[in-house]
C-alpha cells in the first residue's frame, strides 16, 4: 500500500536506459498518494517522465463530499467526528506540482478533461506531471461483464 511511487520511479530509471521513448504511468489513489507522494520530488531531481494519476475519492474505499465533511468537522472533536477512513474532502494533489519549475499538474472532473490531461502529460520528456481525476466519494466499481473481476479477494 502506498509503494507506487517507488515502483514508478524504479521503472522510469529502466525505461530510461532501456526504452528511452517510453513513459511510466503511475495510477494509484489519493490514499496511496499520501503514502509516498513526495518521491514526486525524487521524479523531479532525476527528471523521470513519469505520470502520477491520482483517482481522488477523498477517503479509503471511499470518502465523504465536500459537504458532509465540513458539516461533520464542524459540528465538533474532528478526531470524534470524522470517520478514520475518510480523508480531506476537496484536496488539490496537482498542486504540489507548483512547488517545482517546469513542472505540471492537472485537475479534472470529466472524460474529456483527462484526455486532454492525459494527452498534454504524455507530451512532457523531462519532467514528472501530476493528474488529479476527482471521482465521486460514493462511486461504486463499474459492473463487469466477469464477475471475478470485480470480486473481493478477502
Amino acid at each position: 500500500m502506498g509503494v507506487g511511487s517507488g515502483f514508478a520511479i524504479a521503472a522510469a530509471l529502466h525505461c530510461r536506459d532501456y526504452h528511452p521513448n517510453k513513459k511510466v504511468l503511475c495510477i494509484q489513489g489519493d490514499s496511496a498518494f499520501g503514502f509516498g507522494g513526495m518521491e514526486i520530488e525524487t521524479a523531479y531531481r532525476y527528471n523521470l517522465p513519469i505520470v502520477f494519476i491520482i483517482f481522488n475519492n477523498n477517503g479509503i474505499y471511499g470518502g465523504l463530499d465536500t459537504e458532509s465533511f465540513a458539516g461533520l468537522k464542524e459540528s465538533g472533536d474532528p478526531t470524534i467526528t470524522l470517520p478514520p477512513m475518510s480523508l480531506t474532502a476537496g484536496i488539490r494533489y496537482e498542486k504540489f506540482a507548483g512547488a517545482f519549475e517546469n513542472f505540471k499538474g492537472y485537475f479534472v472532473r470529466t472524460p474529456d478533461e483527462i484526455c486532454s490531461a492525459l494527452t498534454q502529460a504524455l507530451s512532457e520528456t523531462k519532467t514528472p506531471t501530476i493528474i488529479n481525476i476527482e471521482i465521486s466519494p460514493s462511486a461504486d466499481r463499474k459492473a463487469q461483464e466477469f464477475p471475478w473481476l470485480t470480486k473481493s479477494k478477502l
